[in-house]
């Protein structure tokens, strides 16, 4: 096995060279003089020969090879701490992060909470817009990343756009419904008024697919909010458009029935946008917890 020269040996050389003896280098260090000398000792086995030469009454001394290692000694030492103040600055500064308000309401505060407490430097701004202005935006270079609910046919472009996470799409009414309890078909649904968050917003477009040529009459209405959805359930007769994760408390305690319908939904996922595909660490950090959150969830 090959053994390395360790940043500590280099230490423990320079600063017995800087100070003139090993007492002297320990202090420099911070060190015990017998972690000093069993650091040098242990630069002689990674070498193969002598580092000091032992000079009655007087402190030890570097030999003519050790002397010739000190600008490597040195050179070492300096990229250490380049690399470690490169690793600090990686884990300070802002992190801007656009998403929709579904994810941001409803996925993004325990994965944030979690990165907050993992990386306490950095400062992470979210801001909520509709799925194609935050990759625009992405694009410009005024987010660093966007997690956005999409249909799950998109495309990756290059690896800067990927699929994060499958979802549901879910069609939600009152429980007592007429609707609620039976099998669906577009039929059905094209009587209805689909109450959707946010008429720009990608369930539109899917949705109008789904329906085909009865989209002509479809009646889409939005709400402006998620909460504005369910109010409007919860009070007329829409039937709420919504992914599966902004209705999940509602579904469980049965304050709002999910529709079974006879024709498969679109299909959307979460899908992250980055300006290069390489995640840097802070980035890499949200996005793994953002992915650990949608698996238990």
């Amino acid at each position: 096995m090959v053994k390395d020269l360790e940043v500590r040996h280099c230490r423990a050389l320079v600063a017995l060279a800087d100070t003139g003896g090993v007492a002297a280098a320990a202090r420099a260090l911070g060190l015990s003089q017998s972690t000093v000398s069993e650091t040098l000792l242990s630069l002689e086995r990674v070498l193969g020969g002598a580092v000091t030469v032992r000079r009655p009454g007087r402190e030890a001394a570097l030999t003519a090879a050790a002397e010739a290692l000190l600008p490597q000694a040195r050179a070492l030492i300096a990229a250490s701490e380049a690399a470690r103040s490169a690793f600090g600055a990686a884990g300070r500064g802002r992190l801007r992060l656009g998403t929709v308000e579904s994810i941001s309401s409803f996925l993004l505060p325990a994965p944030l909470s979690a990165f907050r407490a993992r990386w306490p430097e950095v400062e992470v701004r979210v801001a909520v817009g509709l799925c194609e202005d935050l990759r625009r935006r992405v694009g410009r270079g005024e987010l660093d990343a966007a997690i956005t609910i999409e249909g799950a046919a998109g495309e990756d472009a290059g690896g800067l756009s990927r699929r994060l996470a499958p979802s549901q799409l879910r069609l939600v009414v009152r429980p007592g419904d007429p609707l609620a309890g039976r099998r669906a078909d577009r039929a059905d649904l094209a009587q209805r008024s689909l109450l959707l968050a946010d008429p720009d917003g990608a369930f539109n477009g899917l949705l109008r697919a789904w329906f085909g040529p009865a989209a002509r009459t479809l009646r889409l209405d939005s709400a402006g909010s998620i909460d504005g959805v369910k109010r409007g359930v919860f009070d007329g007769d829409a039937v709420g458009v919504l992914p599966g994760y902004a209705v999940a408390e509602e579904l469980a305690a049965g304050a709002l029935a999910s529709l079974t319908v006879r024709e498969p939904l679109p299909e959307i996922a979460l899908r992250l946008t980055t300006p290069t595909a390489t995640l840097a660490p802070p980035l890499g950090a949200l996005v793994a917890e953002v992915a650990a959150a949608l698996d238990a969830a």
